[in-house]
């Protein structure tokens, strides 16, 4: 079994005079990483974050937590749910909880009455309060060493010596990739498209509004494709909404649908989507305005992959064996149709703490022989709820 004996340097100057505690390193600043920090931070343990992009807001969209998952963060955070909600609500602004009807969803699953929807870039805002983090510094690789790892960093700086790194870096980590054989990744068969659009607060109040009666998110089916709106922000003159069309690939012949494609061309936009999109006819508000292909041509619109992976329960203990610990994407991905990243994100940061903090009697080995299983069926339960958004008869609403 592998021990914590890396984990154990963690917070000590090892006795020697005028050297400051050795920190541990996590690559990625996103929501996982901040939330490790944050509790390790909680726990008296140094910790630094190492992100490849700039400080500046980048993450200004909506995403559902479900109770099961910012419960424990409350507890981290030591804040009461009222005020949390207030502070990281979609709607925050306007008086809003971030409240979800689950009855108003394709295939609710794990949504409940007591799921809201959270601006992300405000909860990760929220979270990283205290953290040193290193804008600008995302890792280029790592090379390990008799005195421990070598980080190279995207500034042409390296920190030498490391014995603890956590790799929160996402679906595309280089602390995997630097280590580890690629992780068994797989693009389901779906195509999707995902748009970004601002509106008066007038447009929103006189046709978003009074359709989305309360709820932040909504889902519909038309034509054999899956349509989704929800809300990202509300201000006292715009608001901010995203749109989701998504249907089965129809297989190779199928112009929309580019499972190899580059990361880089994400924002080439097919025209075969937006003679799609014209063929919608008969659409209830708020759908019928925000599926205008002329108007989705000004928005910002990307191609989603479905895109998921696995790194094997023997490859994680290798790398925890040589100090080096993947979390959230980084070590599990999931589409991000039907999926619950961010949640399992969240937790994986909260749990992980624990187990550090722990230290004695505990292994790097336990925590991922607890959490492994979750995952596997987290993605398991993933393929389904996507498999089921395209159904016309979906699965109803949690009682």
């Amino acid at each position: 079994m592998t021990s914590f004996a890396n984990l154990s340097t963690i917070g000590q100057s090892h006795n020697i005079p005028g050297m400051s505690p050795q920190p541990l390193s996590i690559i990625g600043a996103g929501l996982g990483g901040v939330t490790l920090g944050r509790a390790l931070l909680e726990r008296g343990i140094p910790v630094v974050l190492y992100e490849r992009a700039t400080s500046a807001p980048r993450h200004g969209y909506g995403i559902s937590l479900h109770a099961s998952t910012y419960k424990p963060l409350l507890k981290m955070l030591n804040m009461d749910e009222s005020t949390f909600r207030k502070s990281v609500a979609v709607d925050a602004a306007v008086g809003g909880n971030g409240a979800i009807d689950p009855k108003r969803l394709v295939c609710p699953r794990e949504v409940t009455s007591t799921s809201f929807r959270a601006h992300r870039e405000r909860l990760e805002k929220l979270i990283r309060q205290g953290l040193d983090v290193k804008w600008e510094h995302g890792l280029e690789k790592l090379e390990q060493t008799p005195n421990g790892t070598t980080l190279y960093l995207q500034n042409e700086s390296s920190i030498e010596g490391q014995t603890c790194i956590v790799g929160a870096d996402g679906v595309h980590s280089l602390t995997r990739k630097s280590i580890l054989r690629e992780a068994g990744s797989d693009v389901l068969p779906f195509v999707t498209f995902n748009g970004k659009r601002k509106v008066s607060r007038t447009t929103f109040d006189d046709v978003y509004a009074p359709a989305l009666r309360g709820s932040n998110v909504i889902e519909t089916h038309k034509n054999g494709a899956f349509l989704q709106v929800s809300v990202n922000d509300i201000t006292t003159d715009q608001a901010s909404v995203s749109w989701v069309y998504s249907r089965p690939a129809k297989g190779s012949s199928d112009r929309c649908f580019k499972p190899n494609r580059l990361l880089s061309d994400a924002t080439k936009i097919p025209n075969e989507f937006y003679q799609e999109v014209t063929a919608l006819e008969g659409l209830s508000q708020p759908f019928s305005e925000i599926f205008d292909a002329d108007k989705m041509k000004e928005d910002r619109v990307l191609t989603w992959l479905m895109r998921t992976s696995n790194v094997d329960l023997p490859q994680l203990y290798q790398l925890a064996s040589n100090g080096i610990f993947l979390m959230g994407d980084s070590a599990h991905s999931q589409a991000i149709l039907g999926g619950e990243g961010a949640n399992i994100a969240i937790s994986d940061g909260l749990t992980l703490a624990e187990a550090i903090a722990a230290k004695q009697g505990e292994t790097i080995t336990n925590w991922y022989s607890k959490r492994f299983p979750a995952w596997e069926e987290s993605l398991k339960t993933s393929k389904a709820t996507i498999e089921d958004m395209h159904k016309e008869e979906a699965p109803k609403a949690k009682v």
